[in-house]
């Protein structure tokens, strides 16, 4: 016990003292963990996305009808559609319920749709076709068909916005992958150049307690915390930043693009952040063990 209080008040003590090189350490890292924490935040963001629009939904078509569409045409609309065997489901949203929709998702806005014209808000058929017996060929012909109705004013399909979430969504992926290893690698290399710098700046010291009887672990293990300590601090700056970054974002983003939904970046969870800063701990650690090893040695 008393070794361990005098490794942690070493460990600080050394960080002190070398803190311009230690400060320089801890921002270099913290870059790199704020681009491979950002690209991850990314990826499962789009991640969601995929899920959303993936599946029965990446084949869903709307309709939407002209203000005056007669009844009776739409419910023969709705009816023809719905004999269809590629077709999963056909509903019929009129005007009013489109705006409660609206009003229900943005209530912030809800004074603001209030006051518009009931000509915002036109009616529109949701139609979602059954991934099990429609394919991308079904789908086409479906929207042909549907956009040369009289009482369709406009068709928006989901099927090219999800390709392209999907899409970018694995070059994300695909790029966190790879640049999380590069980060690794050089989290290893600057915390062990580091570690080295301030054991050599040191060395007279570490003579005095070789000469004294200390052990080669009683002169390692501050050197290796300070590895420890260094790759923390940087992971818990990254986490602070990407966090805030994502509470900033989150709103603008929905105004911008309420397509994405109420929530278009998400936070990575707790779990995910608490394996991210022990595998930067567990980084600096290795760096420091190389260095220090090597020091010894010489």
């Amino acid at each position: 016990m008393n070794h361990l209080g005098y490794y942690f008040r070493r460990t600080l003590a050394g960080f002190r003292s070398e803190w311009t090189t230690n400060l320089a350490t801890v921002l270099t890292l913290s870059v790199a963990f704020i681009l491979v924490g950002a690209l991850a935040t990314v990826a499962l963001s789009l991640g969601e996305q995929v899920q959303r629009w993936g599946g029965a939904d990446q084949y869903q078509v709307t309709a939407y009808l002209r203000p005056d569409a007669p009844a009776e045409e739409v419910e023969q609309l709705r009816v023809a559609l719905q004999g269809m065997p590629e077709v999963r489901a056909v509903r019929h949203v009129p005007g009013q319920e489109a705006r409660a929709r609206l009003v229900a998702a943005f209530p912030e806005e809800q004074d603001a749709w209030q006051a518009l014209d009931a000509s915002f808000f036109p009616g529109y058929v949701e139609i979602g076709l059954n991934p099990e017996t429609a394919d991308e060929a079904h789908y086409r012909r479906l929207v042909e068909r549907v956009e040369t109705l009289g009482i369709v004013q406009q068709v928006e399909t989901h099927g090219d916005w999800y390709t392209g979430v999907l899409g970018i969504h694995r070059a994300a992926r695909v790029l966190a992958i790879a640049l999380g290893s590069l980060a690794i690698f050089a989290t290893i290399f600057v915390v062990a150049h580091t570690i080295r710098l301030n054991f050599y700046r040191r060395r007279r010291q570490i003579e005095v307690l070789r000469m004294c009887g200390a052990t080669p672990w009683f002169v390692r293990v501050p050197f290796l915390l300070e590895g420890v300590l260094g790759a923390t601090l940087a992971a818990g700056i990254a986490v602070g930043a990407i966090t805030l970054f994502v509470a900033t974002v989150r709103e603008r983003l929905v105004d911008v693009a309420p397509v994405l939904g109420r929530t278009p970046i998400q936070h990575l969870p707790i779990a995910a952040w608490g394996i991210f800063v022990a595998m930067a701990a567990a980084i600096g650690l290795t760096g420091a063990w190389m260095s220090v090893n090597k020091a010894l040695k010489a």
